[in-house]
């Protein structure tokens, strides 16, 4: 049976596409081990999950959720001498894997045409899991968001080259929503608005970015980046 693990738009957990009535402590455990990638101790499970709580209460809130993912048919093994994974397999799929394996065609080599379509999932991936503030979680975030950005900056210039224009504006858009101060972010939105000949559009986004560096940070755009302008105004 098909078990999808839902961070996009969650966390939730679908069993055979139905939702699986899990309360958010084995939702935790569960995104935890699915980020850490490899066999994490229980006890490091639990001082991490519950920071609060004495080891006796974390060790029991540990096993309560474990064995209410496992009644899920969630596999999970504990590992004599490792600890806590989830069984690799295609028995349980993580929504998030499609947005960051597209980020990694993008960024590793020219890809496929296909990988020119900017998943559904990726404003969410910008922001993952927005409500929990643990490091764990804001160290994947900020490691996805990275992959993403890298990846929309990319798609942007090869969607441009394809003569894609409309479409390359809108992923340099999402990339400098998400990250205003970000400078190559920036640059390919103004490359997109030139290659599409919009020289007055690229102006603007040079001057909006040059105003908000100006006001947020005391600082200038650097030359490569000012190099843009006189080329957005004169052709």
């Amino acid at each position: 049976m098909e078990i999808l693990l839902r961070v996009l738009d969650g966390p939730r957990l679908l069993v055979g596409r139905e939702p699986a009535p899990l309360p958010e402590s084995s939702l935790r455990i569960l995104v935890f081990l699915v980020f850490r990638r490899r066999p994490v101790p229980r006890r490091l499970v639990a001082s991490l999950l519950w920071p609060d709580s004495d080891e006796s209460r974390a060790g029991g809130n540990v096993r309560s959720a474990i064995w209410r993912l496992r009644a899920a048919g969630v596999p999970i093994d504990d590992r004599a001498g490792t600890g806590l994974c989830v069984r690799a397999g295609p028995a349980l799929a993580l929504d998030l894997d499609e947005v960051t394996g597209w980020a990694g065609r993008v960024t590793t080599g020219p890809g496929d045409r296909a990988d020119l379509c900017v998943p559904a999932g990726v404003d969410a991936a910008l922001d993952l899991l927005p409500a929990w503030y643990d490091d764990w979680v804001v160290f994947e975030r900020e490691r996805v968001r990275a992959r993403v950005l890298h990846a929309l900056e990319q798609v942007s210039e090869r969607l441009s080259a394809s003569g894609r224009h409309a479409e390359a504006v809108d992923a340099a858009i999402a990339a400098v929503c998400a990250e205003p101060l970000r400078e190559s972010a920036q640059r390919a939105l103004i490359l997109a608005h030139l290659a599409e000949g919009n020289q007055v559009e690229a102006y603007r986004s040079f001057r909006a970015y040059h105003k908000l560096l100006e006001a947020e940070l005391g600082v200038a755009p650097s030359p490569r980046l000012r190099a843009l302008a006189p080329a957005s105004m004169n052709g």
